[in-house]
């Protein structure tokens, strides 16, 4: 898998902390039932594919330097907070990781162009175990959560849920426009250079 330029990740980096003031001020005047507002295009995802588990820390780096200004936590909340926030991110980071593991395995295994189809026990395995992760990762994810709510209060809980869903949609947002980017470029026929004309012959 193509991986994106080390300059890139870190202009798009740099480009999350620019806009992080702004992104706060805009979530907190944005009226409670109104649809997450995207900004525009951060550097770096035009530059190159980042794997899904680069982009989905680099947002969570971002949820973490946002939230204190977002739900205005009290400097008192704040270090409770930021160890139960990146329990939660771990949590979702590793259970994603294996979910996507076992997805692997099961199209590797029901690939129809396979020469000698598998046997359907070892499909029935993967299939389980799918269902034990989704059970475990449902229970893993409400403790998480549950343990985040105890510094929280009500509104503040309120607050996280929409921030947090706005940091999703915004990433899926950019993940689009550089994709789309990408295929245009990808598609543009590769130019020659024009032709310098050639010097006058001396005088």
């Amino acid at each position: 898998m193509r991986r994106v330029p080390a300059a890139a990740a870190i202009a798009f980096t740099i480009g999350m902390a620019v806009a992080a003031p702004v992104a706060a001020q805009e979530f907190q005047a944005q009226p409670q039932n109104a649809p997450p507002q995207g900004g525009g295009p951060l550097p770096g995802l035009d530059n190159g594919d980042m794997t899904p588990g680069e982009i989905q820390k680099l947002f969570d780096a971002y949820l973490v330097m946002e939230a204190q200004q977002a739900l205005q936590l009290s400097d008192q909340q704040y270090p409770q907070f930021l160890t139960r926030l990146r329990t939660l991110q771990d949590t979702r980071r590793r259970t994603q990781q294996e979910r996507n593991q076992l997805m692997g395995q099961l199209q590797r295994l029901t690939n129809p162009r396979l020469a000698k189809p598998v046997e359907e026990s070892e499909i029935k395995a993967r299939l389980s175990a799918l269902q034990e992760l989704e059970s475990r990762t449902a229970a893993e994810m409400r403790k998480a959560y549950n343990a985040l709510d105890e510094v929280l209060d009500v509104r503040q809980q309120g607050r996280f849920r929409v921030f947090e869903e706005q940091i999703e949609r915004r990433k899926i947002e950019l993940l689009m426009r550089a994709r789309q980017q990408n295929r245009q470029n990808n598609a543009r026929p590769n130019q020659a250079p024009p032709k310098r004309p050639n010097p006058p012959p001396p005088q």
